[in-house]
């Protein structure tokens, strides 16, 4: 799912250095996955940093290749069709494995299997009109956790219905700015900052600072050691009859949600921030607030237009 920024936005493929004792700092910008990924890093040489910058945009890449619902030939596309059975790569299983878990916790509120209802809503945006109730209906046949199952012994993946779609929108995006992160901290870096987006990982704070400096929808805050993601419609969405309709589909109705809020979730991977995210947006305030107060280290805040109406931490 794409984000809004919140972070500022560099000039594609930037690199430059401030002294700060024994490291120097680096941004780096490429584009991936559809979004601005940028890093930034304290390191002791524009070499280090260089080679580390540029393995982790190397492993956007791949994972790319691998869960792209838009290219035909990616593993997620090739697994679809063929409706699974055979052993798939361990990046694809983790991320699978992960979202069968938060569709469980989330009650169904996310759901990879939403694949058919967003082509739909594609469409949708852009002809600016809704779908026909039979193609929804149809959608809806195709959709649920209960309809694909994971073997951990042979790292399989099995569809139980032909025209089932994965869409990893909500989870791949986390899954690959974690993956950058640990790479990066195999070259030696602890302080760092990989942002996709506009869900983001921090690690230890730049030398000599309390945090790092995010900009949080207009509000300043300093985060370490941490992830956050972003939910909301603010950005993309149609507006058909009146009605504003978000990018974000709703798994039990097949229709984009309506509301207006902003979800900002907070949690020790982006791939988990990423996925919770979408589930409360998904669940409303309410029942997500009740599912964030189950999980250790995760909070959320929801805010509508113009005011901040709930907050919760663990």
């Amino acid at each position: 799912m794409q984000k809004h920024y919140w972070l500022s936005i560099f000039p594609l493929i930037v690199c430059c250095a401030v002294a700060s004792g024994a490291t120097e700092r680096f941004e780096f910008e490429e584009l991936h996955m559809g979004v601005p990924v940028r890093i930034i890093l304290y390191a002791p040489t524009s070499e280090i940093a260089s080679k580390a910058a540029q393995d982790a945009f190397a492993a956007f890449y791949s994972l790319n290749k691998i869960m792209s619902d838009y290219d035909s030939d990616s593993e997620l596309s090739q697994l679809c069709a063929t409706g699974g059975s055979d052993q798939v790569s361990e990046d694809l299983f983790v991320v699978l494995r992960a979202a069968k878990h938060y569709s469980m916790i989330s009650d169904g509120a996310f759901d990879v299997t939403v694949g058919p209802m967003v082509r739909l809503w594609r469409r949708s945006r852009r002809q600016r009109e809704l779908p026909k109730e039979l193609y929804v209906e149809q959608a809806k046949e195709l959709v649920g956790n209960h309809l694909w199952e994971l073997n951990e012994c042979t790292r399989s993946v099995r569809l139980l219905k032909t025209g089932m779609q994965f869409d990893l929108g909500a989870i791949a995006k986390g899954y690959a700015i974690d993956k950058a992160f640990e790479i990066i901290q195999k070259h030696g870096i602890s302080s760092q900052l990989v942002d996709a987006g506009g869900d983001f990982r921090v690690g230890s704070p730049p030398p000599g600072a309390e945090g790092w400096k995010i900009d949080k929808g207009g509000e300043i805050v300093l985060m370490k050691e941490t992830a956050m993601a972003t939910s909301g419609g603010k950005f993309q969405f149609v507006e058909i009859a009146g009605v504003r309709y978000t990018h974000i589909i709703d798994p039990t109705t097949g229709y984009g949600m309506t509301e207006l809020q902003t979800v900002y979730l907070t949690a020790p991977t982006a791939m988990e921030a990423d996925a919770l995210a979408t589930a409360v947006f998904v669940l409303g305030k309410e029942k997500g607030m009740a599912l964030i107060a189950k999980l250790p280290n995760v909070s959320v805040e929801i805010v509508l237009p113009e005011k901040k109406v709930s907050k919760e931490t663990e």
